[in-house]
Protein backbone atom coordinates (compact mmCIF):
# COMPACT_ATOMS: atom_id res chain seq x y z
CA UNK A 1 0.00 0.00 0.00
CA UNK A 2 2.83 2.43 0.87
CA UNK A 3 4.61 1.60 -2.38
CA UNK A 4 1.49 2.45 -4.36
CA UNK A 5 1.14 5.83 -2.61
CA UNK A 6 4.78 6.72 -3.42
CA UNK A 7 4.23 5.99 -7.10
CA UNK A 8 1.19 8.26 -7.16
CA UNK A 9 3.13 11.18 -5.61
CA UNK A 10 5.95 10.80 -8.13
CA UNK A 11 3.43 10.91 -10.96
CA UNK A 12 1.78 14.03 -9.55
CA UNK A 13 5.12 15.83 -9.30
CA UNK A 14 5.97 14.84 -12.86
CA UNK A 15 2.61 16.12 -14.07
CA UNK A 16 3.11 19.36 -12.16
CA UNK A 17 6.40 20.00 -13.92
CA UNK A 18 4.97 18.96 -17.27
CA UNK A 19 1.94 21.25 -17.05
CA UNK A 20 3.53 24.26 -15.35
CA UNK A 21 2.34 23.69 -11.84
CA UNK A 22 5.83 23.97 -10.32
CA UNK A 23 6.32 26.67 -7.66
CA UNK A 24 6.89 30.06 -9.43
CA UNK A 25 8.99 33.14 -8.56
CA UNK A 26 7.45 35.45 -5.96
CA UNK A 27 8.42 38.81 -7.53
CA UNK A 28 7.07 40.13 -10.87
CA UNK A 29 9.54 41.63 -13.32
CA UNK A 30 8.48 44.71 -15.35
CA UNK A 31 10.29 44.89 -18.72
CA UNK A 32 8.77 48.35 -19.37
CA UNK A 33 10.81 49.67 -16.45
CA UNK A 34 13.95 47.82 -17.53
CA UNK A 35 13.40 45.10 -14.93
CA UNK A 36 14.01 41.57 -16.19
CA UNK A 37 14.17 38.10 -14.64
CA UNK A 38 17.58 36.56 -14.20
CA UNK A 39 18.26 33.30 -16.00
CA UNK A 40 17.88 31.45 -12.71
CA UNK A 41 14.56 33.16 -12.00
CA UNK A 42 13.33 32.42 -15.49
CA UNK A 43 14.00 28.73 -15.03
CA UNK A 44 11.82 28.76 -11.90
CA UNK A 45 8.88 30.52 -13.54
CA UNK A 46 5.62 28.64 -13.87
CA UNK A 47 4.13 28.13 -17.29
CA UNK A 48 1.67 30.97 -16.79
CA UNK A 49 4.41 33.28 -15.52
CA UNK A 50 6.58 32.49 -18.52
CA UNK A 51 3.74 33.11 -20.94
CA UNK A 52 2.91 36.43 -19.27
CA UNK A 53 6.58 37.43 -19.18
CA UNK A 54 7.10 36.50 -22.84
CA UNK A 55 4.00 38.49 -23.79
CA UNK A 56 5.43 41.51 -21.95
CA UNK A 57 8.74 41.08 -23.75
CA UNK A 58 6.98 40.93 -27.11
CA UNK A 59 4.98 44.06 -26.29
CA UNK A 60 8.11 45.86 -25.17
CA UNK A 61 9.93 44.75 -28.30
CA UNK A 62 7.06 46.08 -30.43
CA UNK A 63 7.11 49.37 -28.56
CA UNK A 64 10.87 49.61 -29.05
CA UNK A 65 10.44 48.91 -32.74
CA UNK A 66 7.89 51.72 -32.94
CA UNK A 67 10.33 54.03 -31.16
CA UNK A 68 13.08 53.04 -33.56
CA UNK A 69 10.83 53.67 -36.55
CA UNK A 70 9.77 57.05 -35.13
CA UNK A 71 13.38 57.95 -34.44
CA UNK A 72 14.34 57.02 -37.99
CA UNK A 73 11.53 59.17 -39.36
CA UNK A 74 12.66 62.05 -37.16
CA UNK A 75 16.25 61.60 -38.28
CA UNK A 76 15.15 61.64 -41.92
CA UNK A 77 13.23 64.88 -41.31
CA UNK A 78 16.23 66.46 -39.57
CA UNK A 79 18.50 65.46 -42.43
CA UNK A 80 16.08 67.02 -44.90
CA UNK A 81 15.99 70.21 -42.82
CA UNK A 82 19.80 70.29 -42.64
CA UNK A 83 19.99 69.80 -46.40
CA UNK A 84 17.55 72.69 -46.92
CA UNK A 85 19.59 74.92 -44.59
CA UNK A 86 22.80 74.00 -46.38
CA UNK A 87 21.17 74.97 -49.69
CA UNK A 88 20.02 78.29 -48.22
CA UNK A 89 23.50 78.91 -46.84
CA UNK A 90 25.02 78.18 -50.24
CA UNK A 91 22.64 80.72 -51.79
CA UNK A 92 23.41 83.31 -49.11
CA UNK A 93 27.20 82.91 -49.19
CA UNK A 94 27.77 85.18 -52.24
CA UNK A 95 25.55 87.86 -50.67
CA UNK A 96 27.36 87.53 -47.35
CA UNK A 97 30.72 87.91 -49.09
CA UNK A 98 29.41 90.98 -50.89
CA UNK A 99 28.16 92.50 -47.63
CA UNK A 100 31.49 91.71 -45.98
CA UNK A 101 33.23 93.63 -48.76
CA UNK A 102 30.85 96.57 -48.30
CA UNK A 103 31.42 96.59 -44.53
CA UNK A 104 35.19 96.53 -45.00
CA UNK A 105 34.91 99.37 -47.51
CA UNK A 106 32.78 101.41 -45.10
CA UNK A 107 35.19 100.71 -42.25
CA UNK A 108 38.08 101.94 -44.38
CA UNK A 109 36.07 105.04 -45.32
CA UNK A 110 35.19 105.73 -41.68
CA UNK A 111 38.83 105.30 -40.67
CA UNK A 112 39.83 107.76 -43.41
CA UNK A 113 37.35 110.43 -42.30
CA UNK A 114 38.18 109.94 -38.64
CA UNK A 115 41.80 110.55 -39.51
CA UNK A 116 41.14 113.89 -41.23
CA UNK A 117 42.48 116.93 -39.37
CA UNK A 118 40.25 118.95 -37.08
CA UNK A 119 42.79 121.75 -36.80
CA UNK A 120 44.54 123.51 -39.69
CA UNK A 121 47.62 125.69 -39.30
CA UNK A 122 47.53 128.64 -41.72
CA UNK A 123 50.61 129.09 -43.92
CA UNK A 124 51.65 132.00 -46.09
CA UNK A 125 49.45 132.34 -49.17
CA UNK A 126 46.45 130.57 -47.67
CA UNK A 127 42.90 131.83 -47.91
CA UNK A 128 39.70 130.13 -46.78
CA UNK A 129 38.52 129.20 -50.28
CA UNK A 130 41.84 127.49 -50.95
CA UNK A 131 41.92 125.73 -47.58
CA UNK A 132 38.36 124.40 -47.99
CA UNK A 133 39.30 123.00 -51.42
CA UNK A 134 42.04 120.78 -49.96
CA UNK A 135 41.23 117.06 -50.04
CA UNK A 136 42.01 116.63 -46.36
CA UNK A 137 39.72 119.55 -45.42
CA UNK A 138 36.42 119.48 -47.38
CA UNK A 139 37.52 118.92 -50.99
CA UNK A 140 35.01 121.65 -51.84
CA UNK A 141 36.01 125.32 -51.99
CA UNK A 142 32.40 126.46 -51.57
CA UNK A 143 32.34 125.11 -48.02
CA UNK A 144 34.84 127.72 -46.80
CA UNK A 145 32.07 129.55 -44.94
CA UNK A 146 31.83 126.76 -42.39
CA UNK A 147 35.46 127.35 -41.45
CA UNK A 148 34.68 131.05 -41.21
CA UNK A 149 31.63 130.50 -39.00
CA UNK A 150 33.50 128.07 -36.75
CA UNK A 151 36.40 130.45 -36.10
CA UNK A 152 35.27 134.07 -36.37
CA UNK A 153 34.15 134.18 -32.73
CA UNK A 154 37.16 132.25 -31.47
CA UNK A 155 39.89 134.31 -33.17
CA UNK A 156 40.01 137.93 -32.06
CA UNK A 157 39.96 140.29 -35.03
CA UNK A 158 38.85 137.58 -37.52
CA UNK A 159 36.27 139.87 -39.13
CA UNK A 160 37.36 139.54 -42.75
CA UNK A 161 37.28 136.02 -44.28
CA UNK A 162 39.79 137.15 -46.89
CA UNK A 163 42.30 138.20 -44.27
CA UNK A 164 43.95 135.35 -42.39
CA UNK A 165 47.48 135.12 -41.05
CA UNK A 166 50.18 132.44 -40.97
CA UNK A 167 50.31 130.33 -37.79
CA UNK A 168 46.63 130.84 -37.04
CA UNK A 169 45.05 127.58 -35.91
CA UNK A 170 41.65 127.15 -37.54
CA UNK A 171 39.10 124.65 -36.22
CA UNK A 172 37.82 122.36 -39.00
CA UNK A 173 34.34 121.11 -37.98
CA UNK A 174 33.68 117.50 -38.97
CA UNK A 175 30.33 116.63 -37.38
CA UNK A 176 26.75 117.49 -38.17
CA UNK A 177 25.89 119.84 -35.32
CA UNK A 178 22.93 119.14 -33.05
CA UNK A 179 23.03 122.71 -31.73
CA UNK A 180 23.81 126.07 -33.27
CA UNK A 181 24.68 129.37 -31.59
CA UNK A 182 23.01 132.32 -33.27
CA UNK A 183 25.38 135.00 -34.60
CA UNK A 184 24.71 138.71 -35.06
CA UNK A 185 22.55 139.43 -38.12
CA UNK A 186 21.44 135.82 -38.72
CA UNK A 187 17.90 134.61 -39.32
CA UNK A 188 16.36 131.14 -39.32
CA UNK A 189 16.23 130.89 -43.11
CA UNK A 190 19.92 131.70 -43.32
CA UNK A 191 20.83 129.25 -40.55
CA UNK A 192 18.79 126.40 -42.12
CA UNK A 193 20.50 127.13 -45.44
CA UNK A 194 24.00 126.46 -44.08
CA UNK A 195 25.15 123.18 -45.61
CA UNK A 196 26.16 121.73 -42.25
CA UNK A 197 22.65 122.46 -40.89
CA UNK A 198 20.18 121.44 -43.65
CA UNK A 199 21.52 123.06 -46.80
CA UNK A 200 17.98 124.26 -47.50
CA UNK A 201 16.49 127.50 -46.19
CA UNK A 202 12.89 126.28 -46.42
CA UNK A 203 13.60 123.83 -43.57
CA UNK A 204 13.77 126.66 -41.02
CA UNK A 205 10.41 125.54 -39.58
CA UNK A 206 12.08 122.37 -38.18
CA UNK A 207 14.28 124.60 -36.03
CA UNK A 208 11.24 126.53 -34.81
CA UNK A 209 9.41 123.31 -33.85
CA UNK A 210 12.42 122.09 -31.86
CA UNK A 211 12.91 125.41 -30.03
CA UNK A 212 9.43 126.55 -29.08
CA UNK A 213 10.68 127.28 -25.57
CA UNK A 214 12.88 130.06 -27.01
CA UNK A 215 11.25 131.15 -30.26
CA UNK A 216 7.88 132.91 -30.00
CA UNK A 217 8.38 134.88 -33.23
CA UNK A 218 10.45 133.22 -36.02
CA UNK A 219 11.48 136.67 -37.20
CA UNK A 220 13.00 137.55 -33.85
CA UNK A 221 15.97 135.48 -32.75
CA UNK A 222 18.78 136.79 -30.58
CA UNK A 223 22.58 136.42 -30.94
CA UNK A 224 23.92 133.95 -28.40
CA UNK A 225 20.85 131.73 -28.41
CA UNK A 226 21.76 128.06 -28.58
CA UNK A 227 19.25 126.42 -30.89
CA UNK A 228 18.58 122.70 -31.05
CA UNK A 229 19.04 121.32 -34.57
CA UNK A 230 16.86 118.21 -34.94
CA UNK A 231 18.26 115.40 -37.09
Amino acid sequence: MLHRTTVVLVLLVALAFAFGCAPGVQRTADPRAGDFYTEEEFQKLSKDQREAYCAQLLNEHGANQDCVAEARDGLARERTAISDLESELADLTPRLMSLKGEVESLQAEIAYFEGLPRIYMVVKGDFLYKISEMDEIYADPLKWKRIWRANKDAIEGFTDPNLIYPDWELAIPRDWPHTYTVKEGENLWQIARYWEIYGEGTMWSKIVEANQDKISDPNLIQPGWVLTIPR
